[in-house]
């Protein structure tokens, strides 16, 4: 998803293009701020723009990010005085820019919201370390007096990199929240899992440098960057491999429909309306991840039957039928390690929504799903037009907490009615 196009986000880069400026305007640097410790982290941060991961919809740049908190928070001696942060933000928007530039003339694309959220992150990091002072002293100023003990800088240095970082977070999902709605809160919480561990890693790095800077200079830069790149490269190494299982996935959900056994599209438009209904339902990502997986390859047991279905749908065919349909599919799944969570979802598909209102039985909430918007798809035959989604409608209303959840159902029929696409 590329959410950093959109209006709130292209609003929030004018933000940081007018801060920058100003930040260059009142910046004060001249050719004793060229230390070797500036220049490499200068570069740091143009290199790290070219290494960005993409996790819980947010582009991460860590090397960028590590480098730059280290330029902000180090003791800098630009002809024997301490920089604001305006000279140090000068630095670090303009190795930003550049980096941005670059990337883009190499044909890669550039998120400007997410670079925009990161530099007003480290712009409220570098105020409150270098321009707010408590009692006659800076964050920075303290953290490297003599007499201040070094454990309890390297504390304060992270509190302050962890509020920019936070601010960061929460700007990039602000922009997400006016572009696709929801909940800003819960949006921050869904992040922080799979955020947490590159995150911690990122933030402690740059004050990591700070600290090691009077002992190491600019040799602090590589050597304290090393292990986040070789985080960046795991996570990268990680994205691939789950790419390459999503393509997987796909692949496989169209052998019904290239064998005909299903309608071309259906395994595709049965994952898209099922993900609509997650979503509508406020489900966490893991679980609509697995409703997704769930909808792509649960007509694969179609391929173990005599002949093809009338006209691929399993809605109107036997319990014994539907049976064998899913038992098939959990023997060619069950095949494979990877997919072991999706055997109970797969083989539930086929249960009828009153097994758990009269017998117990539970039925996990992604079979339900899956099994809903398979009978939308095989009702409607893929039509969109609103007489076939009212003819749908009415048909789920009917098999209503017989054969289907009545909050599923529920949750589908409000994802059409607020996109517009049916009227109750």
């Amino acid at each position: 998803m590329n959410h950093n196009h959109t209006r709130p986000g292209i609003l929030l880069f004018a933000v940081a293009v007018i801060l920058g400026s100003f930040a260059t305007l009142r910046g004060e640097l001249d050719g004793s701020a060229l230390t070797p410790f500036v220049v490499v982290a200068f570069i740091a941060i143009i290199v790290g723009m070219q290494l960005p991961v993409s996790l819980a919809q947010r582009v991460l740049t860590p090397l960028t990010t590590a480098a730059a908190l280290g330029l902000i928070l180090a003791p800098l001696n630009f002809d024997g005085r301490a920089p604001g942060a305006a000279s140090v933000l000068v630095i670090v928007w303009l190795g930003m820019l550049i980096g941005g530039v670059a990337r883009r003339l190499r044909g890669r694309q550039l998120v400007e919201g997410s670079l925009a959220a990161r530099f007003l992150g480290m712009a409220l990091t570098a105020v409150l370390a270098r321009d707010v002072s408590i009692g006659d002293t800076t964050v920075v100023e303290w953290a490297f007096a003599d007499g201040t003990r070094r454990s309890l800088a390297v504390f304060a240095l992270l509190a302050v990199a962890a509020v920019g970082g936070l601010f960061e977070g929460v700007l990039e999902k602000a922009v997400l929240w006016l572009d696709e709605g929801g909940t800003l809160l819960g949006m921050m919480t869904d992040e922080i899992r799979p955020l947490a561990g590159i995150a911690a890693a990122t933030a402690s790095a740059g004050p990591l440098i700070a600290v090691a800077h009077p002992v190491l200079d600019w040799v602090a830069i590589p050597l304290l960057l090393l292990p986040v790149l070789m985080m960046y490269l795991a996570v990268q190494w990680v994205q691939d491999s789950r790419r390459d299982l999503e393509e997987s996935i796909a692949a496989m959900s169209r052998l019904p429909e290239v064998s005909g056994f299903s309608r071309t599209g259906h395994g595709r438009r049965v994952a898209d309306i099922a993900v609509r209904i997650a979503n509508e339902m406020s489900v966490d990502p893991e679980t609509s991840q697995r409703i997704e997986r769930t909808a792509l390859l649960h007509d694969l047991g179609h391929l173990g039957l005599p002949e093809p279905l009338p006209g691929g749908r399993t809605l109107n065919a036997s319990s014994q039928t539907q049976e064998q349909i899913a038992c098939t599919t959990v023997r060619i799944v069950g095949s494979a390690p990877m997919f072991e969570e999706l055997l109970p979802l797969l083989d539930q598909v086929r249960t009828p929504f009153r097994q758990w209102r009269e017998f117990g039985e539970r039925i996990p909430l992604e079979s339900r799903i899956v099994r809903v918007a398979n009978a939308w798809d095989d009702i409607t035959e893929g039509a969109r037009s609103p007489r076939a989604r009212q003819v749908a409608l009415e048909r789920l209303h009917l098999g209503l907490g017989y054969e289907y959840d009545p909050d599923v159902v529920a949750a589908l029929e409000q994802v059409f009615v607020a996109e517009g696409a049916l009227v109750v």
